[in-house]
């Protein structure tokens, strides 16, 4: 059996790289989810594997996205694509913010009988949360918006021990307390 061993690159982060392995015989989701699970991004993304040559241009789509006459990356194994030594191939995910890397065949081995497939062999860097953070309100920062999240969940105060009689109405004001 037959490993291929891909390295995939942000293109526009530095310093993040991953190596993978994968059997010859999986499918381009195996490669999908291993390379989404090694960065801690969505697998239920949709995205698009497009084959490329050594200039990293968009040829052949190979997709996850529920697209009419496409290639499915389930229905699709790797070794009917790999047609060269150093294959290179662009992932663009299809989310908020477009992730766009470079996953190129870095090596070709025999597999090991006792390593489950695929398998995350290198890890350099951290990589980028998968999507924007959202401002809530006027904040400007993950702290703020987490008090203002928390601020919008809060309940009505409990005015009952404040020394004021009556009840709040709709408008926020106290009605006076009806005699018995």
């Amino acid at each position: 059996m037959i490993v291929y061993r891909f390295k995939i690159t942000f293109e526009e982060v530095d310093d993040v790289e991953r190596m993978i392995e994968v059997r010859a015989n999986q499918t381009f989701r195996d490669l999908y989810h291993a390379i989404v699970e090694s960065i801690k991004f969505d697998p239920k993304v949709t995205a698009s594997f497009f084959m490329s040559g050594d200039n990293w241009r968009k040829g052949k789509e190979i997709t996850n996205a529920d697209v009419e006459g496409a290639l499915q990356m389930t229905d699709c194994k790797l070794n009917a694509f790999m047609n060269d030594p150093h294959q290179r191939m662009l992932l663009f995910t299809h989310d908020e913010l477009e992730w766009a890397f470079r996953v190129q065949l870095f090596k070709i081995e025999r597999a090991n009988a006792a390593i489950i497939y695929p398998q995350v062999v290198k890890v350099v860097g951290e990589a980028p949360k998968q999507k924007k953070i959202h401002v809530i309100g006027n904040a400007t920062n993950e702290f703020e918006e987490l008090v203002d999240e928390i601020i919008s969940e809060a309940e009505e105060p409990d005015v009952s021990d404040m020394g004021i009689d009556g009840d709040m109405d709709s408008s926020g004001s106290f009605s006076e307390p009806e005699e018995a």
